[in-house]
């Protein structure tokens, strides 16, 4: 059931019962992380999802309170930290570290080596190239390409597709 947390409790011992934060990214996760470690301090354990149409090499270490939905690929020697959203159809390459309370959106590709910081976001689309470091609290935008490593705290936009000044009707094949 979806409950208050105020009263969870009351209601929902620790004792008896696994809890799962379903908050999203907004604030950098930060709402999520706030109402994670309440619970924990409460007392709490955590159930986490984990689609079974998912990929997870069988070295890969998960955290708790995470949730993995399907077509995402988790390659060997990877680490999911406690708290980690990843929307549908990623890829995290080999030896890969994701660090808690961070939120990975749909059809991401981060290569082999890369480390993802705490409180990050990763938006639709985005390529980190193998070996990067993403620092704690970076929003990397929609399509962006990231080639060198981000420090704390940075915003990573791209400008998206513009029209040409071609038209569609000039192209030979059509």
């Amino acid at each position: 059931p979806v409950l208050p947390f105020e009263s969870l409790s009351d209601t929902h011992s620790p004792k008896s019962y696994d809890l799962f934060v379903a908050l999203s990214y907004n604030k950098l996760n930060r709402l999520r992380e706030k109402k994670y470690n309440q619970a924990k301090s409460m007392g709490y354990c955590f159930a986490s999802f984990v689609s079974q149409n998912a990929y997870i090499a069988k070295n890969v270490k998960i955290g708790e309170n995470v949730f993995i939905l399907e077509d995402n690929t988790i390659q060997a020697f990877s680490s999911v930290g406690n708290n980690v959203f990843l929307w549908s159809g990623n890829h995290i390459g080999h030896h890969s570290t994701i660090k808690d309370h961070t939120f990975i959106s749909s059809h991401v590709v981060i290569s082999g080596g890369v480390c993802i910081g705490s409180n990050c976001f990763v938006g639709v689309n985005s390529t980190i190239r193998d070996h990067i470091t993403v620092e704690d609290c970076n929003i990397i935008g929609a399509g962006s390409l990231l080639l060198e490593n981000c420090a704390e705290g940075g915003l990573y936009t791209t400008s998206g597709a513009t029209r040409s000044k071609v038209p569609s009707s000039r192209i030979r094949s059509l």
